[in-house]
């Protein structure tokens, strides 16, 4: 099992620099090229609705483990997470839609400092 963070600014140019660390974690594992592009559009649709609905500092998270990759945003408080499934739940967007059509779990929970993690899970095998 890897697991590896990335700290980033509340800043819309920071969705690139999330991408290119999500792409550099998967390059070197075992993830399948089809799996590790899911984690990578997760892991910049959860940066960006971090960067346009929380509040900083940021961390993006990236966990390998035998049978799931496991992606979260953290950060230090502000809107609160919806469920994509439930119909106009949705503030604006489709962000959060294509993280629950691209992963097997998904969720989230407040941390005792008042910030929360928004994550998801993409299984290894289908």
């Amino acid at each position: 099992m890897t697991q590896e963070s990335f700290e980033f600014e509340a800043e819309p140019a920071q969705v690139r620099l999330v991408r290119s660390w999500a792409r550099e974690q998967l390059a070197g594992s075992d993830v399948p090229e089809e799996i590790a592009a899911d984690v990578v559009l997760i892991t910049c649709e959860l940066a960006t609705n971090a960067i346009r609905h929380a509040t900083g500092p940021l961390r993006a998270l990236l966990i390998c483990a035998d049978a799931a990759v496991w992606v979260g945003v953290e950060d230090a408080g502000g809107s609160a997470w919806f469920d994509p499934v439930v119909p106009d739940a949705a503030p604006a967007g489709t962000g959060l839609t294509l993280v629950a059509a691209c992963s097997d779990r998904r969720g989230h929970f407040h941390r005792r400092d008042g910030g929360k993690t928004v994550w998801a899970e993409i299984p290894l095998a289908s």
